[in-house]
C-alpha cells in the first residue's frame, strides 16, 4: 500500500490528519511507542553558567567568562605552575605540577595533594571533595560531570564540554554554599587531562 519506504506510512498518516511532514513545530510521534519524544536536556534551574574559553591549548590557559560575557577568572600556566586569578588579577589558587601535584587556594584549601583534595572513590566511579565540613561528590551522568552531596538527588553544579569550550553550571544553592571558586578549580583539575593522583 505504501511501497517499499517504511516511512511513507507516516506521510499518509500526516496527510490524513491535516498535518504536513515539514511542520517542525510539532515533534513527530515517538518512535519508541508510548515513550515521550526525546528532547535536549535543559539547564539547571536558576544556574549561572561559566564558560572556560580561549583554551590555549587546554583549560590550563584560558578565560572563564560569566553572564553578560564578563571575565570572572583567568587560568594561567607557566612552567610547572598554574594560577587561578580573579577578574582583578589577584591570585585565588595555585596548582603545582610536580611528581606529586599539589593544590592550594587562599582561605579555601590548605596546600595538599590534588588527589587528596579530589579523592577518587574506591570503585573509581566518582571523586569526593570536602568544604566547610560537608562532603561533595563529582560523578558522571549522561554527558555531564555532576556535583552533589552524597545521598542527595539535588545537582549543585555540572560540567559539560563542547568542541571549543568547557561549561560549568552552578545553582544558586551551590554559590550560597561557597562553591563558586571551588567549582572552577575542580573543573580545571577534572578537565586538564593531567594525572592528579
Amino acid at each position: 500500500m505504501y511501497g517499499s519506504n517504511p516511512f511513507a506510512a507516516q506521510d499518509g498518516w500526516n496527510a490524513g490528519n491535516g498535518q504536513s511532514t515539514w511542520n517542525t513545530s510539532v515533534p513527530p510521534p515517538s518512535i519508541f511507542g508510548a515513550l515521550p519524544y526525546p528532547s535536549v536536556s535543559s539547564a539547571l534551574p536558576g544556574a549561572i553558567t561559566l564558560k572556560f574559553m580561549s583554551l590555549s591549548p587546554t583549560i590550563l590557559n584560558c578565560k572563564v567568562m560569566g553572564p553578560r560575557n564578563e571575565t570572572y577568572f583567568r587560568v594561567v600556566t607557566d612552567g610547572g605552575h598554574t594560577v587561578l586569578k580573579d577578574a582583578q588579577g589577584s591570585n585565588i589558587a595555585l596548582l603545582e605540577w610536580r611528581d606529586h601535584p599539589t593544590v592550594e587556594a587562599r582561605g579555601l584549601i590548605a596546600k595538599q595533594s590534588m588527589g587528596q583534595w579530589l579523592r577518587l572513590s574506591t570503585d573509581r566511579s566518582h571523586r569526593f571533595m570536602v568544604h566547610n565540613g560537608v562532603g561533595y561528590s563529582w560523578s558522571p551522568h549522561d554527558r555531564f560531570l555532576q556535583l552533589s552531596i552524597p545521598g542527595s538527588y539535588d545537582v549543585l553544579a555540572r560540567v559539560s564540554k563542547t568542541y571549543d569550550a568547557v561549561m560549568l553550571e552552578l545553582t544558586p544553592h551551590a554559590i550560597q554554599l561557597g562553591l563558586l571558586e571551588l567549582g572552577v578549580l575542580a573543573t580545571i583539575l577534572l578537565q586538564c587531562g593531567k594525572s592528579i593522583d
